[in-house]
């Protein structure tokens, strides 16, 4: 029992080995680095913290966010940080961007795939642009008479454009997103 109880711990410390919890980047374009961090608050969940060097260093965070997978990343593409959280049978990410508005940064983009059952029911992805309100879901089925995956008609729906910043970043607004792309 105690060699069983060992080994878990050690594949979810290896796990999470080779993740990036914090970034160093000019994301609000002053030319000195600003600061991202993801910040375990408890084995299941975390938070967004980060601070603007235009702003002297001042410090923003999201809620703590348990609806995260066994792993949780942050990256950066084209001045977007970018979050992935891959779970056992799907994967979430969300991307922000500096805002020069706000002076904070935003949410811009969700994206959510999901592998489904062994026979992939509940398979499919989703993708929704917050600063155009464009969403585009495609999902899967499996029929059990004809034993056959389905693919469902593509959702294609324009919502309101969200300012959403990563101060509202919660469990809450998670499954706002998630429910957008599955037409929930």
């Amino acid at each position: 029992m105690k060699t069983n109880l060992l080994f878990i711990c050690l594949l979810f410390s290896l796990s999470s080995l080779g993740q990036t919890t914090s970034l160093s980047t000019d994301l609000d374009e002053d030319g000195q680095k600003d600061k991202v961090v993801l910040k375990t608050e408890s084995d299941f969940g975390y938070k967004i913290v980060y601070s603007l060097s235009s702003q002297k260093g001042k410090s923003y965070e999201s809620q703590v966010v348990t609806l995260g997978g066994q792993t949780n990343e942050l990256s950066l593409k084209n001045k977007v940080v970018i979050l992935t959280s891959t779970y056992m049978r799907g994967v979430n990410t969300f991307k922000f961007r500096y805002d020069k508005v706000l002076k904070q940064l935003k949410v811009i983009g969700y994206d959510n795939e999901q592998f489904g059952n062994a026979v992939n029911d509940g398979s499919g992805t989703g993708s929704y642009n917050l600063s155009t309100g464009a969403v585009e879901a495609t999902w899967n089925s499996y029929n059990e008479k004809k034993q056959t995956l389905i693919t469902l008609p593509t959702i294609r729906k324009k919502l309101p454009i969200r300012n959403y910043t990563v101060s509202d970043f919660s469990d809450k607004l998670i499954e706002k997103l998630d429910a957008a792309v599955t037409n929930n």
